[in-house]
């Protein structure tokens, strides 16, 4: 018999679907795929509402097993299954064993070694994102051992990149709501990693030692002094936000792209209105005045808000060296997002004049459905960032100012 240590932040602990209250239903404007066995379980249910609307709306498409059906979707782009109340007939009338494993899963993820599983949710769920972003304890790690007959089938833990992975998502703790200081310490640390490697080889108490003193420069203000010092860079800043918006405006489609768009309108409006000379300067000093004046005065009452969500971003995606990035690569793609999403608040507040939290998670659960709800769609968003940056990882910084 083999332990397993499992290990999740206390949301995901915690996390229960609210149904009916969401805000924007899972069910509702993506593709249902239906494995072999959950289709022929519902053309052969013994619940007559639910074989008739098998019989009417699943596709056979029979790509595979797992993709062997594939909902119609309603005239609202609902699945047919979702009734008046908004919830699942399925769930309803045959229980929650008789759901697809698609549908019995979502939000939840994990990510599987040899001897641990790492558990997580998706934020394209905006009750996942809420309460990520609401609870000061969200982040905090549960750790449990379960017993199986043998390990699973995946590589062990890399030991040198956890070690790594936990000192980034203390940086950005430590940082609080000064986002842009977690993620200028992560950068020294990265660098730093670099050229040991190259020098020496890895050392783990030599990197302690860069990682502590980091620690301390995030505590007595010289990372901030540095941050100061940095020149601004508008024009990266604006081709980022600029290729972003192109990106997002071709994908009207997907689920909570219209969440998404509400809010992109904001910063859309911003730059025209401040670049009729050309002045592209103009509208980026105008979302950092707002940023530093409004909106973190607010962000201090609420340290664990901004947190919370890049803690999050490095423990699901497992930083640094996602998707096969190098660990650079990896912190530009997070930084770039950050300000992405950083910029939608502060158009948002600009333009309302208020700071809500609803605005928030609107803001970041939509960003992650439209961005990340498959491979393919991140795939096209890295490379969109791919563009901006000219294979200058380090430029990262000035997306930091």
């Amino acid at each position: 018999m083999k332990e397993i240590k499992v290990v999740e932040p206390v949301f995901v602990t915690d996390f229960k679907c609210v149904g009916s209250e969401c805000r924007d239903h899972c069910c509702k404007g993506w593709d249902v795929t239906l494995d072999k066995t959950t289709v022929n379980r519902y053309l052969k249910s013994t619940q007559i509402d639910i074989r008739n609307i098998a019989s009417e709306s699943i596709v056979t498409v029979k790509k595979s097993f797992q993709k062997w059906g594939v909902m119609k979707l309603s005239a609202q782009k609902s699945c047919a299954f979702m009734d008046e109340d908004k919830l699942c007939k399925v769930h309803k009338q045959m229980g929650p064993a008789a759901l697809s494993p698609t549908c019995a899963t979502y939000p939840r993820i994990q990510q599987a070694y040899k001897f641990e599983v790492n558990k997580s949710l998706t934020l394209s769920c905006p009750e996942a994102t809420k309460q990520l972003l609401s609870r000061p304890d969200a982040m905090l790690l549960n750790q449990s051992v379960q017993i199986q007959a043998t390990a699973n089938k995946n590589v062990d833990v890399d030991n040198e990149h956890k070690l790594v992975n936990l000192m980034c998502a203390n940086m950005i703790k430590t940082a609080g709501c000064n986002a842009n200081e977690g993620l200028y310490g992560i950068t020294m640390l990265l660098l730093h990693l670099d050229q040991m490697k190259k020098d020496q080889g890895f050392n783990a108490e030599a990197l302690e030692n860069d990682y502590f003193n980091i620690i301390d420069a995030i505590q007595n203000g010289s990372v901030a002094k540095s941050i100061a010092e940095l020149n601004n860079n508008h024009p990266l800043q604006w081709s980022l936000l600029l290729r972003m918006q192109t990106y997002f405006s071709a994908k009207t489609a997907t689920r909570s792209s219209g969440m998404l768009q509400h809010y992109l309108l904001k910063l859309v409006h911003i730059q025209v209105h401040d670049a009729k000379e050309n002045d592209i300067g103009s509208s980026m000093a105008r979302l950092d005045a707002v940023w530093n004046e409004k909106v973190m005065p607010w962000m201090a009452e609420r340290p664990h808000l901004i947190s919370n969500y890049l803690q999050y971003r490095i423990y699901s995606d497992t930083f640094p060296g996602y998707e096969g990035r190098s660990p650079l690569a990896s912190l530009y793609l997070l930084t770039a997002e950050w300000f992405m999403i950083r910029s939608l608040i502060a158009a948002c507040v600009e333009l309302v004049g208020v700071i809500d939290e609803f605005d928030i998670v609107n803001i970041i659960y939509s960003f992650h459905a439209v961005t990340k709800h498959n491979n393919s769609s991140m795939a096209a968003f890295f490379e969109e960032i791919d563009q901006v940056k000219v294979n200058d990882d380090l430029s990262l910084i000035y997306l930091l100012k």
